[in-house]
């Protein structure tokens, strides 16, 4: 079966694929420009660098080295070029980028935030439910709050009072050390 196959490929003449050499270039740069254009599976670009691969190929077979070596450089061009423009899309202000980020921002000012906003417990005053070595369990006005100490172990049961709030962290000292 195989001998079958390489006696027939022998009888193809490749010289005389001069219109299909040119259909696999061009077919192969409108390939690469849509893959460029709608990125996704990357079928089209890969279908597109293969028949630029096989218009190569047939070329080889067709013209002389010096302009073979010119195809080749006029293709890795177009590729060039090709990814140029894309880097140039996919910075800041680019097609691309408008596409595909997130130009809005959400911040405290709209009254958007990551974390819970704790600035008005600072002060308040409560007791150690557990043993804080440096973490634990407080409780202040009724609410359970996990906290933390800049350090020193506070006792169960022990007075403590929330000093300062650091996004999640809430930092408390003992009473008695003030």
């Amino acid at each position: 079966m195989l001998y079958q196959i390489l006696n027939f490929l022998t009888f193809i003449d490749l010289s005389k694929m001069v219109a299909l050499t040119i259909v696999l270039f061009i077919l192969g740069i409108i390939l690469v420009v849509i893959e460029m254009i709608t990125p996704g599976v990357g079928v089209p670009g890969v279908l597109g660098v293969l028949s630029l691969i096989g218009g190569i190929i047939l070329a080889s077979q067709q013209v002389p080295p010096l302009v073979l070596v010119l195809i080749i450089a006029l293709v890795l061009l177009f590729i060039a070029a090709m990814l140029y423009i894309i880097y140039k899309s996919a910075i800041e202000g680019g097609r691309v980028s408008k596409l595909l980020m997130l130009n809005t921002k959400i911040g405290n000012e709209e009254g958007y935030s990551s974390t819970p906003r704790n600035e008005d417990l600072v002060g308040l005053e409560g007791i150690a439910l557990t043993g804080m070595r440096p973490t634990g369990t407080g409780e202040f006005q009724g609410r359970k709050l996990d906290v933390i100490t800049d350090g020193e172990f506070i006792p169960k049961g022990a007075p403590i009072k929330i000093a300062y709030v650091e996004g999640f962290r809430i930092v408390v000292k003992r009473l008695d050390e003030e």
